[in-house]
C-alpha cells in the first residue's frame, strides 16, 4: 500500500444516494487505485484494521473531526484560453461576447508563450478548487495546444483536452482552411499520443495505471465548421477512437444560425450524428434548448451533456432541463464553463445548478445526492471513465480531495449541533478552495499553487 486515511469518508453510490463513512480505513495502492476500503473501523480497533499494513512504507493519514474525503470534482466543460477575462463580458448575448470579447482574445494564441502563462494559471486555479479531471478547450493553435498539454501534464491533473477547430464564421485571423484543420488536429492527436508512450516508457518504474491526457476532437460548434470539415473530424474521431466536445443548442439565435447552415438536418443534434460526431464518447455542452427527437437522439446514441449553469444565467441562454436529462438517465455532468461561467469552481456550478432546478420547477428540483453525483460520478460517466473515477469503489482510481471546513480563514462555520452530513452540506453550499487541504490525482497528492 502507498497510502492509508483513517476517518470519514464520503461518496456517491447512485445518483439518489450519498454513502456516509464514519471511522472508515481507505487504502490506496502503488498504482494509484482504491484497494480496501473498510467501514465502521472504531478507533481502539484501528490497529487491527491496519493489519499487515507497513507504516514505515505506507504514509498514513488521521482526518480531524472536521476534515474528510470526498471524490474529486469533475468538470466537464471549460475554455483553457478563456481564463484571464473570467468574469467580464456578461452583460452580453453569446454571438455578440465571441465576437467582441473571446475572438480578440483567441487571436493572441498565436503567440505560443502568451499562451503557456495563461494555461499554466488556468489549470492551477482549476486544481485548487478541486477539479482533478477536466474537459479543455484550447484554440485553434497547435502550438499553443501543445503548450496546454505540457501545462497539465507539469501539475499533474487528469484531461481531456482538444484543439478547436473553425473555418468558417469567425474572424479571418481564426479562420483555418479545412485542409489545415483536419491535419494541425490530427498532428495534435498524434503528438499526445506520443507524448504519452514516451511518458510510460519515462516513468515504467512510476506503475501509474494509464496516462493523465486524452486528446479529443474540438469543433468548436456547428456553425464554426463547413460540413467537410465536420465529417473529417468524425472520421478521425473514429480512426484514432477518442472523445468528442463540442456545443449544443445553448442559445436560441445560435440554434437558428446552425439550421440555416445545416438545412440538410433535421435539428441542431442531428448536425453532429450526420457528420459522424454523435457517438458515446460526445461530449455536448449546455443543451438548453432541445427539441424532442433531439432527447431520443442523445439517448440513442448514449452521448454525454455537461450542463453549464453558470453560463447559461450569465450569457442570457436559458435554464436547461436536467430533472429530464436524470428522469432519462442520460449522461449528465456538470462544466464551470469559463469564461462564460465566472468561476472554476465546481463547487459554483453545483449551487448554480441548484437554482437553475428551482427556478424551472421547485416540486421537482434537484436534491443534494444528485448535485453531488453530477459533479463526481455523472462527469466521470460523461468522459466515459466511470469505471476509474468518481467514487471510492475498490478498483477505481483514488481521485479525491481532502476538506477542511474548520481550516483557518474558512467560510464555514462549525456549531456544536453539527453533524457530518450538516458539514458536507456547509461544504457544497458555503466553503471553497480554502476548504481543499489536500487533492490527490491517482493516488498522487497534487502540488496546489
Amino acid at each position: 500500500m502507498a497510502k492509508v486515511f483513517y476517518g470519514t469518508i464520503i461518496h456517491s453510490v447512485s445518483v439518489s444516494e450519498i454513502e456516509f463513512i464514519s471511522n472508515g480505513l481507505l487504502f490506496v495502492d502503488a498504482q494509484g487505485r482504491v484497494a480496501k476500503l473498510l467501514r465502521n473501523v472504531p478507533q481502539d480497533q484501528l490497529q487491527d484494521g491496519l493489519a499487515g499494513i507497513d507504516l514505515a512504507v505506507a504514509e498514513l493519514t488521521v482526518l480531524e473531526d472536521n476534515q474528510f474525503i470526498i471524490p474529486g470534482f469533475v468538470d466537464t466543460h471549460i475554455h483553457a484560453s478563456q481564463y484571464s477575462y473570467c468574469g467580464n463580458g456578461h452583460d452580453i448575448p453569446l454571438l455578440e461576447w465571441l465576437d467582441s470579447l473571446t475572438f480578440p482574445h483567441e487571436a493572441k494564441f498565436k503567440d505560443s508563450h502568451y499562451a503557456r502563462n495563461i494555461y499554466t494559471r488556468a489549470v492551477a486555479r482549476s486544481l485548487r478548487n478541486g477539479t482533478t479531471s477536466a474537459c479543455w478547450f484550447a484554440t485553434i493553435h497547435l502550438d499553443a495546444t501543445k503548450e496546454l498539454v505540457r501545462a497539465i501534464h507539469e501539475q499533474g491533473q487528469r484531461a481531456f483536452v482538444g484543439k478547436v477547430n473553425m473555418n468558417q464564421n469567425a474572424p479571418d485571423i481564426l479562420i483555418e482552411t479545412t485542409e489545415s484543420s483536419i491535419a494541425d488536429t490530427r498532428a495534435f492527436v498524434e503528438y499526445v499520443n506520443s507524448f504519452n508512450t514516451q511518458l510510460m516508457q519515462d516513468q515504467a518504474s512510476d506503475q501509474r495505471s494509464k496516462p493523465l491526457v486524452t486528446p479529443i476532437i474540438t469543433p468548436r460548434f456547428a456553425i464554426s465548421c463547413t460540413s467537410d470539415l465536420l465529417r473529417g473530424l468524425g472520421k478521425l474521431a473514429a480512426e484514432f477512437d477518442i472523445p468528442i466536445q463540442s456545443h449544443l443548442c445553448e442559445n436560441t439565435n445560435e440554434i437558428e444560425f446552425t439550421m440555416s447552415s445545416f438545412p440538410d438536418s433535421t435539428s441542431y443534434t442531428a448536425v453532429y450524428a450526420d457528420h459522424g460526431l454523435l457517438t458515446q464518447r460526445s461530449i455536448m455542452a449546455h443543451c438548453v434548448h432541445m427539441k424532442d427527437d433531439e432527447w431520443t437522439l442523445m439517448k440513442d446514441s448514449h452521448a454525454g451533456i455537461s450542463h453549464c449553469p453558470s453560463s447559461n444565467f450569465n450569457i442570457k441562454s436559458g435554464m436547461a432541463d436536467v430533472r429530464r436529462m436524470i428522469d432519462m438517465d442520460l449522461k449528465v455532468g456538470l462544466g464551470t464553463d469559463v469564461a462564460g461561467g465566472y468561476s472554476c469552481s465546481i463547487l459554483d456550478a453545483i449551487r448554480c445548478s441548484r437554482i437553475c432546478s428551482i427556478a424551472r420547477n421547485p416540486t421537482r428540483s434537484l436534491l443534494i445526492p444528485e448535485l453531488f453525483y453530477m459533479a463526481t460520478m455523472g462527469g466521470a460517466r460523461v468522459m466515459e471513465l466511470g469505471d476509474t473515477i468518481g467514487n471510492f469503489n475498490v478498483g477505481m482510481e483514488f481521485d479525491a480531495i481532502l476538506v477542511n471546513i474548520a481550516v483557518k480563514g474558512s467560510p464555514i462555520d462549525v456549531f456544536a449541533h453539527d453533524t457530518v452530513q450538516t458539514k458536507f452540506e456547509k461544504y457544497l453550499f458555503v466553503g471553497d478552495d480554502r476548504n481543499n487541504a489536500k487533492v490527490y490525482i491517482q493516488g498522487k497528492e497534487v502540488k496546489l499553487s
